[in-house]
């Protein structure tokens, strides 16, 4: 699949934010997120309906994605962050203007939530996207060194990202030794398991997912990886990374399977490489990355190895 790489964003440029999904936690935590970018040098443009609720919602589905197809068209901006994850991207992909975003491709950064978006615009436009700190959330708070460094260099650099290596110090959840190559794509699980069946899921030849997921108990786990599976996509698979399960133990005095035996239950057929302890996730630290570009896993040194940039100059 051909792909479209968005340009490379430089200091000065406009990026506009807007929220898909959740509205700001707190307005306080957005005007920290925007103050941050307009230190590193940015212009900033707010969406119209930031601010708007509706229930878990940031207003309606129209709002959002009028927000968002208007940042899309609007020659001015040339990135678009988010505001946060939470819940809605789902419901605005049917009102998305595929064929402007693909006319008109441009940085999309978010992850979580957002990643329903990164999934539909990969099947849509095969449009590159990123999956990356977002305003409201970890813009307001201190990013660290790592994080910071490596998200500017993906966004503004159209040379390959660093390569992403397993954090030594976590357990290894599951690894399987070998190397593969392939098209990235995934992030939180929950999320991509929700758009599996619909047109808005890319249909790769050679998937290379990295997936993630916070707060669930292992037997959900279980279930949406066995969904994947028993929908056929494991099979034409690549290799997995595993980023971090926060918070997805077992309840206490109740029988469970351990993350790591579902993982092995899961993939212990299948000849691809595993890779577990990628810092990634609802973590401090969580590293940003293209998806939908060509990448290397690499089950014996841990990582994965990025064979091409997100952006073009």
């Amino acid at each position: 699949m051909r792909t479209i790489k968005p340009r490379r964003i430089k200091h000065g440029d406009v990026i506009g934010v807007c929220a898909p999904a959740s509205p700001p936690a707190l307005t306080e935590k957005l005007n920290k997120g925007i103050t941050y970018l307009e230190r590193c040098g940015f212009r900033v443009e707010l969406g119209k309906n930031v601010l708007k609720k509706y229930g878990y919602i940031a207003g309606s589905d129209v709002q959002r994605a009028a927000d968002l197809n208007n940042f899309f068209a609007n020659p001015k901006v040339k990135a678009i962050f988010t505001v946060r994850g939470g819940y809605g991207s789902h419901r605005i992909l049917p009102l998305l203007d595929y064929n402007l975003i693909k006319r008109n491709p441009k940085i999309l950064v978010g992850y979580s939530d957002i990643i329903a978006l990164h999934l539909a615009l990969l099947a849509k436009t095969n449009l590159i996207t990123f999956s990356g700190p977002m305003v409201a959330v970890e813009m307001a708070d201190e990013l660290t060194d790592k994080t910071e460094e490596r998200f500017w260099e993906c966004l503004m650099s159209a040379e390959p990202p660093q390569s992403i290596k397993v954090n030594p110090t976590k357990p290894s959840i599951m690894k399987r030794p070998g190397k593969a190559t392939g098209q990235l794509i995934g992030g939180n699980l929950s999320i991509v398991t929700a758009l599996i069946g619909t047109h808005f899921f890319p249909s790769l030849r050679d998937p290379i997912f990295i997936l993630e997921e916070i707060n669930e108990r292992p037997y959900r786990i279980d279930r949406m990886l066995q969904q994947i599976k028993l929908v056929g996509i494991f099979s034409r698979t690549k290799g997995v990374a595993l980023g971090d399960f926060s918070g997805c133990d077992p309840e206490k005095g109740k029988p469970s399977l351990t993350l790591s035996q579902v993982f092995r239950d899961t993939f212990h057929k299948y000849p691809f490489p595993v890779i577990s302890g990628i810092p990634y996730g609802h973590i401090i630290g969580s590293l940003s990355f293209p998806i939908g570009v060509r990448v290397k896993i690499n089950g014996r040194k841990n990582c994965i190895e990025f064979l091409e940039a997100g952006v073009s100059k």
